[in-house]
């Protein structure tokens, strides 16, 4: 015959061997939750990190305005110069709209023209050489803004110039500009960068060497990518008119 326990009677025993296994399985779990948050937490982290430079590669970009051309003086005694011809390109800028603040100085501008080509930095970049000629450089110059004193543009009203040398040799000590053979004002008006503030301060007594863009003639075409220090891009594409005849000593649209 088969004897029924009533159910208040009845009595359960655990074994050590149970009670192991249970605990063990309770610090996986709190092990794996671990992982899990510190992961998420490091992909949250990473997914913060790259839409902000996301954003600012979209956000934090120059907008071009405008654009001139200083144009050469063939005419101009002891000069020697027959074909009238651009020496310095000069574009306008602004922040885009929602741009956060943009140093001017950090931009990285490839140029690429007819017959030359160059990667293109700010003159603060080059200063510190150890030599006295630095080549393939480019100058700001502000118009309008808050503190004229820096490169940074901190409002969307502020206007600077960025300007770039074509073709030409900027001599500090002689303050003139020279052509790639070294003669003495070949390329430009008698009168401009009579002053090293024509091409922004002083650069500290160091020649520039542009002659690896070359001057540019009529009709010639010149394509800059302007890249900001937080990697956003801006595309020019610059045209000198068909004909310079008449501008000796001016500057022209492009």
């Amino acid at each position: 015959m088969f004897e029924f326990i009533n159910d208040e009677e009845a009595r359960g025993q655990v074994g050590i061997g149970t009670l192991i296994v249970f605990i063990a399985m309770v610090l996986v779990a709190a092990i794996a939750a671990g992982v899990l948050i510190n992961t998420a937490g490091v992909l949250q982290t990473q997914a913060e990190d790259t839409g902000q430079d996301s954003t600012d590669q979209v956000a934090n970009n120059i907008n071009v305005i405008g654009a001139v051309g200083e144009v050469n003086d063939a005419d101009a005694p002891n000069v020697g110069v027959t074909e009238t011809s651009i020496y310095e390109i000069r574009t306008t800028v602004q922040k885009s709209p929602g741009a956060g603040d943009i140093d001017l100085s950090g931009l990285s501008i490839q140029y690429v023209g007819p017959n030359g080509f160059g990667n293109l930095v700010h003159i603060s970049e080059k200063n510190d050489t150890a030599t006295d000629n630095v080549s393939n450089v480019y100058f700001v110059q502000a118009i309008t803004a808050e503190t004229e004193e820096d490169t940074v543009m901190t409002s969307e009203s502020d206007r600077y110039e960025i300007v770039i040398p074509t073709g030409t040799y900027w001599n500090s000590s002689e303050q003139n500009i020279q052509n790639a053979s070294g003669t003495n004002a070949v390329n430009v008006t008698t009168s401009t960068y009579g002053n090293e503030d024509d091409i922004e301060t002083n650069p500290g007594g160091i020649d520039v060497d542009n002659t690896d863009l070359d001057l540019l003639q009529e009709s010639d075409r010149v394509e800059l990518t302007v890249t900001t220090d937080s990697g956003s891009q801006r595309y020019v594409n610059l045209r000198v008119p068909s004909s310079l005849v008449g501008d000796e000593g001016g500057t022209v649209t492009l």
